[in-house]
């Protein structure tokens, strides 16, 4: 007879502690999930493994560090997510997960955040085919796939100014993704973007590229250690004016040319001749 996700245990390689229960580890985000979500997120861990087999989803391999790694990590964002205002009378709450990959942030946060309609934005069809899966496979009514890029739907009516949240784990920089996710919100609304600790001249420039772009950051704060194994700091931006109709520019461009970057003096006088 299968065990429950409550009684399957779960050990990282060279973890002395004392094995825990699925339910433990999920459960020391601090969220609250009752049996069905804990259920789904283990089918959700398992379908993930397997398919990476085959198909590149995750540099992740192991099933323990999907589950502390990925899926706990992005549990984390559920309750700063679920402390935010909500921009004006904007009924059912929606999320657009950027470059979502394997599903992470937006797959986990659709599961533990049922009152949210979760958008799983990639560009790799192979990717958007495994998340249709996983939303059958798991039930999953509040998730939809886009199968395009940031840059394309945030110039399209039907997504710009479309949601109140934007989330992206970590697939550019700070300034990148401003421009990538703020032409996607509401006025009023936010970005989550979960960044390493070592980020102040990235945040330097994300201040200034927000500016350009009708918003603001707000927060870059430590979450909470929840034994995942990463320090993460959560970049918190506010959309509080309309984004210019420049923005976001053409495929590649905010990656290769991110706004808010200086020069520095030696960059900025390298092969110039005397005068």
């Amino acid at each position: 007879m299968a065990l429950s996700a409550e009684n399957r245990q779960t050990t990282l390689p060279g973890d002395d502690a004392p094995a825990m229960s699925l339910a433990d580890v999920f459960r020391r985000s601090g969220v609250q999930l009752d049996s069905d979500q804990i259920d789904q997120l283990a089918a959700y861990r398992d379908l993930l493994f397997n398919a990476n087999q085959t198909t590149n989803l995750t540099a992740v391999r192991d099933r323990p560090g999907i589950e502390r790694r990925l899926i706990l990590e992005s549990l984390r964002l559920a309750p700063p997510l679920r402390a935010l205002p909500m921009p004006g009378d904007s009924g059912r709450r929606s999320l657009i997960d950027l470059g979502t990959g394997g599903g992470l942030p937006g797959m986990v946060l659709a599961i533990a955040c049922p009152e949210y309609s979760v958008f799983l934005l990639d560009a790799t069809g192979k990717k958007v085919a495994f998340l249709d899966r996983v939303g059958q496979a798991l039930g999953l009514r509040n998730t939809t796939t886009i199968h395009a890029r940031a840059e394309e739907i945030g110039r399209q009516p039907r997504y710009r100014n479309g949601f109140d949240i934007v989330s992206a784990r970590a697939v550019s920089t700070l300034p990148a993704l401003l421009e990538l996710g703020l032409p996607l919100l509401r006025q009023g609304g936010h970005l989550l973007l979960p960044k390493g600790s070592g980020i102040d001249d990235e945040l330097a420039a994300g201040h200034r590229a927000a500016t350009l772009l009708g918003g603001e950051i707000i927060s870059a704060d430590l979450l909470p250690d929840v034994g995942s194994t990463i320090e993460t700091r959560l970049v918190i931006a506010r959309k509080s004016s309309p984004t210019p109709a420049t923005y976001p520019r053409r495929s590649g461009i905010p990656s290769q040319t991110p706004l808010g970057v200086v020069e520095t003096t030696s960059a900025a006088n390298c092969g110039r001749g005397a005068t």
